[in-house]
Parts: structure tokens; C-alpha cells; sequence
């Protein structure tokens, strides 16, 4: 019986073959990484605030991530329900402030209790938490709508000049004026109207006072039409034609009143989702002064800027600071942000928002009031439109280059198309920056 010599192994080729796998392992790990960076577009969402960015925002999950849920259409109508008080109590509040007569005001109108049930009702007591959403959605409402002393008696801190990365204090539930004196002219009003009584006034009831008022009082109209001169929410108009509907507590709202409703940002919010075979990550950063400094946590590695630019607020002054005007504060953030080292080779895209907004307002407060260089038609809504978009273009002193699009961020099918053009825009970019194109 013989012996079987074994083969001695060669430790030297196999030690050698491991490593070729291994290096192959990375070198595939770092091909596919580096795939998944090209098709990783990073967009940034800046602006003032009331600029509408986060209506863009939410026109991005309705056209790519179907829409939003049950738990988040409950929520917004009580943002929505909340927001419409507040607009029609803010109007009759600044009537009597700038002198114009309601017609609430006179001896025996069946408008005067009305008025009263408006100004005595307060929304925060009558929404329960759980179903708006938690404590949170409360935490996030409790100091724009919150009627208590403490609150109402802040002042703003208004001693920073600049435009972008202060401390600067929250406005409180009536922006920079002083509550106080709200609160006495509501109170002036109620007395007036023997309105000290605590009658438990059902929503249905409130939905109904606001309808009437909004249709049948003419100072109600003339002081909206005046809303320039004070905060004033952009979409209390639709509110208050839907009154009725919103007054209903079974009602759930419509992507259209989601668009319309606002949600105040605060910090950063991250929505990711996919086009194709890229993955959109979107950044959307509270505009309002005070939340300017946690954007500096975003800047890196941004494929574009989305700057979005509420174009119908010319007239109109910062919650913040009503010294300021709100189209100065955006043409200083913007030309700080479009010149800042951090976005030196990245594109801009610049969105003239609520166009259909400043088309109704440009005929009855004239641009030239507030930019008395601009030359065109005072109701021009092309030359007017040009005329900002050249000053915007003007402020960029790179060699970057600098998209516009005139939007109507409520208005689901004008953004879709909108959208479309910015997303092939931003992959183009991208491919060029990975060396592709």
C-alpha cells in the first residue's frame, strides 16, 4: 500500500488572490458610492418669510409622493380654522384703528353680534390636541394664536440691522404692534356691544358671523383691501369664502386648502424623494429672521438654490420689523446669499412667487410708491415682473448662472410645469458637475 504525497499550497498566490478580491470589493463599493452621488441632486429652499417656499414644498410631495395623509389633512383644518379667526378679528381690529366705518358699527345692524362672536371666540380652547395632531401642533400654534397676558405683552426685539444670521426674538401672535393695544380696542369693542357674556358660541355659529361679515359689512372689504398696512395673512381671502365649509367640524380639507393654509417653518425640515433614477433631497429653511442662523448647517454640498421670492409683497413690511420693507429685506438676503463663498459656483433659481396676488394688487398701489425708480405702467404686470427680475439679476456679482420662473405656488398646474423645467435643469447640472455632460 502505497503513500499519497500530498501537493504543497502556494501561500504566496493565494494570499495574493484574496487581495485582488478585496481590492476589487472596494473598487466596486467606491463605484457604486460614486454613482449614487451623481444621481444625489441636494436642493436648497431659501427665502424671506411668507415667501412661499413651503407651499413649493408641498407641490413637490403632491406631484412625487402622492399627496398627504389623513392625520395631516385633519391637522390643517384646524391651522386653516385658527388663521381664519384670527384674519377676521385682525380686520375688524384695524378698521376701527385706521378710521374706516363698518357697518357692524352702527346703532341696532344685525352685523353687531356677529362681530362680537368673533371677537370673543378663541380657537386654541376649543381644538383638541390629540386629534389636531398631538401636542406639538399646539407647541407650534400656542405663540402665533396664544391670547394670554404674558404672551400678547411681548415686544419684539428689533435692534439688529442686518438682514441674515441674528438671534432675534419670535414675533408674538399679532406680529411687531402692540398687542396691548389690541387687546383694549377688542375689548373697547365687546363692551360696546355688551359683549361680556361667556354663551358657549358653537363653530357652526362663528363659520356663519365670518361669512356675514366678509359679505355683507363694506368695511370689512375696504380694510382688507388696506391689508398692505398691516399683517395680514395672503390667503384669508379664500378662507373666508369658504367659511361655511371650514365651519363644519367633519370637514377634511382639499390639497387646494393645504396649499393655501400656512404652517410657520421653524428649523430645518427634509423631504427626500425620487425622479427617475435620481434621489431629491430638499431643504426647506424658516425664512423669518430668527431662523436664519441654523441655515448655515445646509450649505455644503448643495446641487442648487431655490430662492423664492414673494414678488406681490412689494408694498407690504416684515412681521419682523414693519420699518422694513419685505422686497428690500429679500433683495439684501438674496444678494448676500447669491455672493456668499458658500454658493460661489452653484446655480440659483430664482421663483417670482404669487404672481396672482400681485397682478389684482399692482392697479391699486402703485409700484413706484415703494421703488420710485421703476419706469414701466403702474399696472403693467409684464414690465413690473421685468423690472424686479433685472434688479434681482443685477445683484449677482459671479459668474453663476441664474434661472427665473414666475410662479403661482398655489396653482398645482402651473408648478407642475414649473417643477418639471427647474428638475431637468437641476439633473443637467448635476451630470455636468459629475462629468458626464
Amino acid at each position: 500500500m502505497g503513500c499519497t504525497a500530498s501537493t504543497p499550497v502556494d501561500d504566496g498566490d493565494d494570499s495574493q488572490y484574496q487581495s485582488k478580491q478585496v481590492n476589487d470589493a472596494i473598487e466596486q463599493m467606491l463605484l457604486l458610492g460614486q454613482q449614487r452621488e451623481k444621481n444625489q441632486v441636494k436642493l436648497l429652499l431659501l427665502g424671506t418669510g411668507e415667501s412661499g417656499k413651503s407651499t413649493v414644498l408641498k407641490q413637490m410631495r403632491l406631484i412625487h409622493q402622492g399627496g398627504f395623509s389623513g392625520q395631516e389633512r385633519k391637522q390643517y383644518s384646524h391651522v386653516i380654522w385658527a388663521d381664519m379667526i384670527a384674519s377676521m378679528q385682525k380686520l375688524i381690529v384695524q378698521a376701527r384703528k385706521l378710521g374706516i366705518p363698518m357697518d357692524c358699527d352702527r346703532a341696532n345692524s344685525p352685523l353687531a353680534q356677529h362681530r362680537a362672536n368673533v371677537l370673543k371666540y378663541r380657537p386654541l380652547e376649543h381644538i383638541d390636541a390629540d386629534v389636531a395632531g398631538g401636542s406639538n401642533f399646539l407647541k407650534n400654534y400656542v405663540l402665533k394664536y396664544s391670547e394670554t397676558k404674558e404672551v400678547n405683552r411681548r415686544k419684539m426685539s428689533t435692534g439688529q440691522a442686518d438682514v441674515g444670521w441674528g438671534d432675534q426674538e419670535e414675533e408674538g401672535a399679532n406680529g411687531p404692534e402692540e398687542p396691548a393695544e389690541i387687546d383694549d380696542i377688542m375689548t373697547g369693542l365687546l363692551e360696546a356691544q355688551g359683549g361680556s357674556s361667556t354663551r358657549q358660541t358653537s363653530r357652526e355659529s362663528i363659520a356663519e358671523s365670518i361669512d356675514r361679515l366678509w359679505r355683507f359689512d363694506s368695511g370689512i372689504r375696504q380694510c382688507y383691501n388696506r391689508g398692505n398696512e398691516f399683517q395680514l395673512e395672503s390667503c384669508a381671502e379664500y378662507y373666508f369664502e369658504k367659511a361655511i365649509q371650514f365651519g363644519d367640524p367633519s370637514y377634511v380639507c382639499t390639497d387646494e386648502d393645504i396649499l393655501k393654509g400656512r404652517i410657520k417653518t421653524t428649523g430645518i425640515t427634509e423631504t427626500n424623494f425620487n425622479i427617475d433614477s435620481f434621489k431629491f433631497k430638499i431643504l426647506d429653511a424658516g425664512g423669518q429672521r430668527s431662523e436664519r442662523r441654523k441655515w448655515i448647517h445646509c450649505f455644503e454640498d448643495i446641487t442648487a438654490v431655490l430662492f423664492v421670492l414673494a414678488v406681490s409683497e412689494y408694498d407690504q413690511m416684515l412681521f419682523e420689523d414693519e420699518k422694513v420693507n419685505r422686497m428690500h429685506e429679500a433683495i439684501m438676503l438674496f444678494e448676500s446669499l447669491c455672493n456668499s463663498r458658500w454658493f460661489i459656483n452653484t446655480p440659483f433659481i430664482l421663483l417670482l412667487n404669487k404672481m396672482d396676488i400681485f397682478e389684482k394688487k399692482i392697479g391699486r398701489s402703485p409700484i413706484r410708491n415703494y421703488f420710485p425708480y421703476y419706469e414701466g405702467k403702474s399696472n403693467d404686470v409684464g414690465e413690473a415682473s421685468k423690472y424686479f427680475e433685472k434688479l434681482f439679476l443685477s445683484l449677482n456679482k459671479t459668474k453663476k448662472p441664474i434661472y427665473i420662473h414666475r410662479t403661482c405656488a398655489t396653482d398645482t398646474k402651473s408648478m407642475k410645469f414649473v417643477l418639471s423645467a427647474v428638475t431637468d435643469m437641476i439633473v443637467q447640472q448635476n451630470l455636468k458637475k459629475s462629468g458626464i455632460l
